[in-house]
């Protein structure tokens, strides 16, 4: 699995990337190979202002060509990779059981098919 972490209006320190990247690896490794990259982006949305501002938005491309995106907004950058990491990975696995939910009913009409004439 490839893990690209970007910033637009923060730095983010090398400790920091570290952390972002073990996160997603923690919340999405169960998945292994059907996984072929992530994403992360966070970024500063009001800037010096403060407030709730921190954005992290996280895409994954899985195999072999579907997209799935979760994002969070949180007053640190840490809350908001926690939290967008964890929706990501509910939502990777909501597809990848309706993918193989939509395999078995398939794979069991063609068996009925094949039988039932």
């Amino acid at each position: 699995m490839y893990v690209k972490i970007e910033a637009h209006n923060a730095e983010i320190s090398r400790t920091s990337r570290e952390w972002i990247e073990r996160r997603l690896l923690f919340a999405l490794s169960r998945f292994g190979d059907r996984i072929r990259r992530v994403t992360a982006l966070v970024e500063d949305i009001n800037g010096p202002r403060g407030g709730v501002d921190q954005r992290c938005r996280i895409d994954v491309l899985l195999a072999p060509s579907k997209r799935i995106a979760a994002e969070a907004t949180d007053a640190d950058a840490f809350g908001a990779v926690s939290r967008a990491a964890e929706r990501v990975a509910r939502r990777v696995r909501d597809a990848l059981d309706r993918n193989r939910t939509v395999r078995a009913r398939s794979a069991s009409k063609s068996a009925f098919d094949d039988h039932g004439r």
